[in-house]
């Protein structure tokens, strides 16, 4: 356990960082999880803290490994199957994933600071479904050409489509009387994601790879930024036919791999028909799990034998990825002065409509409850206007 690095009171002079001699000890408290923890107190303003405070364990009553919680959940362990073999229950292993998921989207958020360092960007949609095969749900996700590292992904959920028997014609009319998916939600997913993908685009020519979706050249020409860009001349959209050989010569292959990793290492996008998600929210943090462990933790190509992870050849930091691998399990990732987008602010703070998994009784809350501290730790940044 540490020292806290800053002031939780944002009125205080030392909410962006203490300086040396900023905090003095203010004894002890005992907890059953962690035993005697030392208190200490701000000379400013005299909040109280404690070597808890900016743990990734903070406010937890049961103490997880959560480095195992992790493998288990990108090796495509359900939520169940990991508590079975922990010893505790399923919501307390949730609780962990959220955790873990917010230490994912932080480091997004530190070593991808939208730089400009992409030439060539590649998005598709990813169909997969939430409570039931009756509520499908686009994953729409941005993906750098080069590298294939994860830039952003969207949540979109929809409306069955396709050929119904009239029973089920029946219960979609029921279950679309007690909720039904918001309309335009694709095309709204699509809009943020292209409005922060001219975060990633520099002063070079950059090429936009996608599929013949009608949405997205429309979207594309929409957003000012990018109008502002293809004007300059500095950006190219190039369309590739979604039914064209996935091979490496596919233009769409980075985000084609992504797509076929996600359904290799999720459980729920393997096979829906046996392990669905109960709640959007959740759906996503879990992906973020998959993101971080997709830029920062596999190796690019393991035939190579280079250890070098996508991130690092996308022009990471090493130094601030070493230092962010450390303490992944530890210690929560500081915002302070970051840019947020709005696609993680969405999903950090809980705000994906799901629908409800009881449907026929309906549910009295809808999502995992966001703690205090990790709205705070969000507040950190800067909200990124897209």
């Amino acid at each position: 356990m540490a020292r806290p690095t800053h002031c939780r009171n944002r009125q205080c002079r030392y909410y962006l960082g203490g300086t040396r001699g900023w905090i003095t000890r203010d004894g002890y408290y005992h907890t059953t999880c962690s035993g005697s923890v030392q208190r200490y107190r701000c000379r400013s303003c005299g909040r109280r803290l404690s070597e808890q405070t900016e743990s990734i364990h903070y406010s937890a009553k049961r103490r997880l490994n959560l480095r195992r919680i992790f493998t288990r959940v990108r090796g495509g362990s359900s939520l169940r199957d990991i508590a079975r073999s922990e010893g505790c229950s399923p919501d307390a292993i949730g609780y962990a994933v959220l955790r873990l998921a917010r230490q994912a989207m932080a480091a997004q958020i530190s070593l991808l600071l939208g730089d400009g360092r992409c030439t060539r960007v590649v998005f598709d949609g990813l169909i997969s479904c939430c409570t039931s095969g009756d509520y499908p749900v686009e994953l729409q996700t941005l993906v750098d050409g080069s590298t294939e590292l994860l830039l952003v992904i969207t949540h979109a959920l929809t409306r069955r489509r396709g050929t119904r028997t009239a029973a089920q014609r029946r219960r979609m009319a029921e279950k679309l009387s007690l909720f039904a998916p918001r309309r335009g939600a694709v095309r709204e997913s699509i809009s943020l994601l292209v409005g922060e993908l001219a975060r990633f685009i520099g002063t070079s020519h950059t090429i936009i790879d996608t599929d013949y979706h009608p949405i997205y050249r429309a979207v594309l020409r929409a957003d000012p930024a990018l109008a502002h860009f293809a004007a300059g001349g500095l950006i190219t959209h190039r369309r590739t036919r979604s039914t064209a050989h996935r091979g490496t010569e596919n233009p769409l292959f980075p985000v084609n791999l992504v797509d076929r990793l996600v359904r290799h290492r999720m459980k729920e996008h393997t096979r829906e028909t046996i392990a669905i998600a109960r709640n959007a929210t959740m759906q996503m943090h879990r992906m973020w799990i998959f993101a971080y462990d997709h830029n920062f933790c596999q190796p690019h190509r393991v035939a190579s034998g280079s250890p070098a992870s996508r991130g690092e050849r996308y022009g990471v930091d090493p130094s601030r990825l070493s230092a962010i691998r450390r303490s992944f399990f530890t210690t929560r990732i500081d915002l302070k002065g970051t840019m947020v987008s709005e696609s993680i602010r969405r999903v950090w703070s809980g705000e994906l409509e799901s629908p409800p998994v009881r449907w026929r009784v309906g549910q009295s809350r809808n999502g995992p409850r966001i703690p205090a501290y990790a709205m705070a730790d969000l507040n950190r940044g800067h909200l990124h206007a897209s």
